[in-house]
């Protein structure tokens, strides 16, 4: 079972692969990138901007109820809170068992196959240690909270200034 026979690439291939690598993971100020740097490209909840618009937001159907992103956040005051941002108000409920809570969105379907990679939180300051987005039968969503311990969160619903609905699962300190 072998692999073939070794390929010859120019003398250039490697080093252009290499230059592009050094720019990606270098970025234009030519340092490291960090969780430090403010440089968040995701959807901020309640934002006027439409640069943090969920990706392809033109793209979702008039009327539709969609998950369009699913996020995280750390707070100031060290509390830590996990949303869910949807095209419009959602009725949503609560499921708890050991290690692992769940938020059911009911009639929601998810905008992108993005929106199922899980958040994964394990290294932050936070009782969860993973999120993940799932179908939960034929119509409902469940974001599934995996717990390092236990904890009850503060869930709210509120509409933002960028039209898009937002459902927020806050933790305290």
């Amino acid at each position: 079972m072998g692999f073939g026979p070794p390929v010859a690439y120019p003398e250039t291939v490697g080093k252009t692969w290499t230059i592009a690598m050094l720019a990606i993971v270098l970025g234009s100020s030519g340092a490291l990138a960090s969780a430090d740097d403010s440089s968040y490209a995701g959807v901020t909840p309640g934002s006027e901007n439409s640069e943090n618009l969920p990706p392809k937001a033109e793209e979702i159907p008039q009327g539709a109820l969609m998950l369009t992103w699913p996020g995280f956040m750390m707070h100031k005051d060290g509390g830590s809170c996990f949303f869910v941002q949807t095209s419009r108000p959602v009725k949503f409920g609560t499921q708890k068992s050991e290690g692992r809570l769940e938020l059911v969105l009911h009639n929601t379907r998810v905008h992108l196959k993005n929106n199922y990679l899980p958040l994964e939180t394990e290294f932050f300051e936070t009782p969860v240690t993973r999120a993940t987005v799932q179908p939960r039968g034929k119509k409902d969503l469940v974001m599934v909270f995996e717990m390092r311990e236990d904890a009850a969160p503060t869930i709210t619903q509120k509409k933002g200034k960028d039209g898009f609905n937002y459902v927020f699962v806050k933790f305290a300190p």
